[in-house]
């Protein structure tokens, strides 16, 4: 396993703090991603394509693969996708595997897959896992202005308390980018 290798979360979410929208509605970030282009973002603001070209593996909540599964073209590439499962899965390209195991053993097998790359860590139920157990190092959220007002709530549900600072801040065409890094300890 890498030392180096840090876990980071790369999400969208609406200003009421939701990542999808009810039956797994995310027509709503199509809206505001169709609306990004460079007058109106900042050079600090971190793409998508940008994120991966750091990311040596995923660790992909089920429910979210197979939201992502069934949208047709896959979104990562060669990037090694450990899908947590207990269900049979049938992946969409030869790069995804079903992992199993307490958060802390999923991140160890993220962490050896991604070699000395940083770990993405992606869906609503895993992200906040890993908060619970301390295990995000970075989190990148771009901010739609939007109220989903329901669906899948990226916070509701965490258990523990975590400090976290703002590292960085940026528009992203009409949305608002925040970096934030774990600080040691909860308060």
């Amino acid at each position: 396993m890498a030392a180096s290798s840090r876990v980071r979360v790369y999400l969208a979410c609406s200003m009421d703090g939701f990542i999808a929208g009810p039956d797994d509605d995310l027509s709503w970030l199509n809206e505001a991603g169709s609306q990004v282009d460079e007058a109106t973002t900042d050079p600090g603001a971190v793409t998508f394509e940008a994120f991966m070209a750091q990311i040596g593996a995923m660790l992909m909540g089920r429910h979210t693969y197979d939201v992502v599964a069934g949208m047709g073209a896959w979104p990562y590439g060669d990037v090694p996708v450990l899908v947590p499962t207990s269900r049979p899965l049938e992946p969409v390209v030869p790069t995804v595997r079903a992992v199993q195991g307490p958060i802390e053993s999923l991140v160890d097998q993220a962490k050896e897959a991604a070699g000395e790359h940083d770990v993405y860590l992606d869906g609503g139920a895993l992200v906040r896992s890993g908060l619970d157990a301390g295990l995000v190092d970075e989190m990148v959220l771009t901010l739609v202005p939007m109220l989903v007002a329901g669906g899948v709530s990226l916070f509701d549900g965490l258990q523990t308390r975590r400090a976290m600072s703002f590292t960085r801040h940026a528009q992203y065409g009409p949305m608002v980018q925040l970096t934030l890094q774990a600080r040691s300890g909860n308060l």
